[in-house]
C-alpha cells in the first residue's frame, strides 16, 4: 500500500475496498476499474461505501502509524538531544514518513466530513 504523493492513496487499494465494502456486486460491475480506483470519482458505490472505505483508510494509517517505535515528538526530542549524521537523517525520514501518513489521514477525514453532509442533507432533503 503507498499513500501520499501524486495519489494520496494507491488506486488499487481504494478500488478493492469499495468493492469489498459494497453490499450491491450489481453496481460494482457497471464500473470500470479505472473509476473505482480514482479518488477523483466521488462515491461512485454510494456515499456510505466511501465513508466506509475511507474511515478503513483512516484505520490503516492509524495502525501504519503504530508501527513505529516513536512519536513525533520523540524523534523531535531525538534530534534537539543531537544525533549524528545517519542517526540524524533516519530520525528525519521517519518524522517525513510520519507526516506523510498524518496528511493523508487528514485528506481522508475532510473527504469522510464532506460525504457526511452530503448525506445528511440527502437524507433530510
Amino acid at each position: 500500500m503507498s499513500l501520499g504523493g501524486q495519489e494520496t492513496v494507491e488506486g488499487r487499494l481504494v478500488a478493492a475496498l469499495r468493492i469489498v465494502l459494497s453490499s450491491n456486486m450489481e453496481t460494482v460491475q457497471k464500473y470500470d476499474l479505472s473509476t473505482l480506483q480514482s479518488l477523483d470519482v466521488e462515491a461512485p458505490l454510494g456515499v456510505a461505501n466511501d465513508i466506509a472505505v475511507f474511515r478503513t483508510l483512516i484505520a490503516l494509517c492509524v495502525i501504519a502509524l503504530e508501527h513505529f517505535p516513536t512519536k513525533i515528538m520523540d524523534d523531535e526530542s531525538l534530534l534537539k538531544q543531537g544525533a549524528s549524521g545517519s542517526t540524524e537523517l533516519a530520525i528525519q525520514y521517519r518524522i517525513q514518513k510520519k507526516c506523510v501518513i498524518i496528511d493523508v489521514m487528514k485528506n481522508l477525514s475532510r473527504r469522510v466530513k464532506l460525504l457526511s453532509s452530503k448525506e445528511t442533507a440527502t437524507a433530510e432533503g
